[in-house]
């Protein structure tokens, strides 16, 4: 029987962040949410697929109290009700501080929920105050709270290049936080994409969000911003953290399986608005607007062919280890050489991988040796 991974995207969120370009909404009504729910649950009995073992399922982009228990029973009812859960299936669900409680976390863990990740970014008052995030104090009071609890899987987020946020502070702000909560066995650095323009091709209305012109003076500079992702990188390896793709790392064995099963093309399904997935070589997304999800329009349906398949391969293989040799011939081995000589790409074994000064230009070395 195959085995399939859940993606489920839940749009509702206490407050937008102000670099949000992801769908996700901070206005509704209880009303609203449970004819969501409905929909959700509705679409879940409708897919084509049933009685498959689910791997993983992710719970994605989303404030959990904004869902009643009684709804969230529902959700895991349904989706109980399709499919088959694994022996050691992963559930992972994305929080805000504000949302890490006593009652949540016994909630959570009966549902079946064995990974929490929080997002955190900072722990700069400043900061968080200029993007719309939960206080270091809500920060703090969280973790205190899952320290009197038992919780073996959890982890967190920060943001490089943050507003307020200056070199350094991040490590900081991780040893500081892995000294006081050994139950942290994952944590992701991301790096925050500067968006200033109005695209010119304007697609979804969440690519035309642009941050405050003033942010350009308050954040690292730009030719800081490589040393601040390795010191970062090689001072998480010192504390045992594996980096397993670029922005993420954990102790091991804790890794998200989710993740990982995605990265290496394994079959998604995804439900909700604006969840994407991949089924049988081809990649979906529902639509962003709450009309059109519900009368099933605008679902984004591509067809990879062989070549996308392989450029995906290639692009997920340097983001979480090596492109493996089997590759090399496919590639314009004189961009390669000229990276490798470069140092841009480093070769060990007769496969390549990208060095970490270059990390911020993957997209434009990939783009050059396919």
């Amino acid at each position: 029987m195959k085995t399939y991974n859940c993606y489920i995207h839940i749009p509702f969120c206490s407050s937008k962040c102000k670099y949000c370009r992801f769908a996700s909404f901070s206005w509704f009504s209880n009303l609203k949410i449970q004819t969501y729910v409905d929909f959700l649950c509705k679409e879940i009995l409708d897919s084509d697929i049933d009685w498959v073992f689910l791997n993983t399922i992710y719970f994605g982009w989303w404030t959990p109290w904004v869902l009643s228990l009684s709804q969230f029973n529902q959700i895991f009812e349904t989706l109980k009700t399709k499919f088959i859960f694994s022996e050691n299936i992963e559930i992972s669900i994305e929080t805000t501080p504000w949302n890490i409680t006593m009652e949540n976390i016994i909630w959570w863990k009966n549902l079946g929920i064995n990974r929490i990740s929080m997002w955190l970014q900072t722990l700069n008052e400043k900061s968080l105050s200029e993007i719309w995030r939960d206080s270091k104090w809500d920060i703090i009071w969280a973790l205190d709270t899952v320290k009197n609890i038992w919780f073996s899987n959890f982890s967190i987020d920060f943001i490089i290049w943050l507003p307020y946020v200056r070199s350094g502070e991040i490590i900081k702000n991780i040893d500081y936080l892995l000294e006081k909560y050994d139950f942290i066995k994952h944590i992701s650095v991301y790096m925050l994409e500067e968006y200033y323009d109005v695209p010119e091709v304007k697609g979804s209305k969440f690519d035309n969000i642009v941050y405050p012109n003033d942010w350009s003076n308050l954040w690292l500079k730009e030719e800081d911003f490589s040393r601040e992702y390795i010191e970062i990188k090689d001072f998480l390896q010192k504390n045992w953290f594996n980096r397993y793709e670029i922005s993420n790392y954990s102790k091991p064995w804790f890794e998200c399986k989710h993740n990982l099963w995605y990265w290496n093309h394994k079959e998604t399904l995804a439900f909700w608005l604006w969840a994407h997935g991949f089924l049988s070589g081809i990649r979906f997304s529902n639509s962003e607007s709450f009309i059109d999800y519900y009368t099933k329009k605008n679902i984004i349906k591509e067809h990879l062919k062989e070549e996308d398949l392989f450029l995906e391969k290639i692009m997920f293989s340097l983001r979480t280890s090596w492109i493996d040799e089997i590759y090399l011939e496919k590639l314009d081995n004189l961009k390669v050489n000229y990276f490798i000589e470069n140092n841009m790409l480093y070769k060990k074994n007769k496969k390549i991988a990208l060095s970490d000064s270059w990390v911020v230009f993957m997209d434009y070395i990939l783009w050059q040796i396919i």
